[in-house]
């Protein structure tokens, strides 16, 4: 069992956190089309994303099943951005009504990672408080 991660009561709860030091991790998902480089481990898109400032972008890691290579990617990823600090406060978020980043948050929690928050209307929630957002690029995929 792990903790269920806490909603975060709204984009400008969002804004606090992130002033504070928080990580914000879109899990917005890169598209039928995208590939990964496999010399890079860079994502090879077709569409754009735009996500809060700041947000760290890990596609396809909230889908309802992942990969191994994904449930990696997402592992070793957050070690490295948290610096191995379980207690960092976590923001997964995608966008309005996507259950990626529900799934995403759980998987995270189920990581060992405590202070978990879930940004449930994403950045359409951002932009209905006139938060800016900002071109994001995936972080390329690293398994070690």
């Amino acid at each position: 069992d792990f903790p269920l991660p806490a909603q975060v009561g709204g984009a400008r709860d969002v804004q606090t956190l992130l002033d504070q030091g928080a990580l914000a991790i879109d899990v917005y998902g890169a598209g039928q089309d995208a590939r990964i480089d496999e010399d890079s481990g860079a994502w090879l898109i077709s569409r754009v994303r735009d996500t809060l400032p700041g947000a760290f972008w890990l596609p396809e890691v909230g889908r309802g099943a992942v990969s191994d290579a994904m449930a990696r990617y997402l592992e070793i990823t957050l070690e490295r951005l948290s610096g191995g600090n379980r207690d960092e406060t976590i923001i997964v978020f995608c966008r309005a009504d996507c259950w990626m980043s529900w799934n995403a948050a759980q998987r995270v929690a189920s990581l060992g990672y405590s202070n978990v928050r879930w940004f449930k209307n994403g950045t359409d929630g951002w932009l209905d408080i006139g938060g800016a957002l900002t071109r994001a690029e995936p972080l390329p995929v690293v398994l070690d």
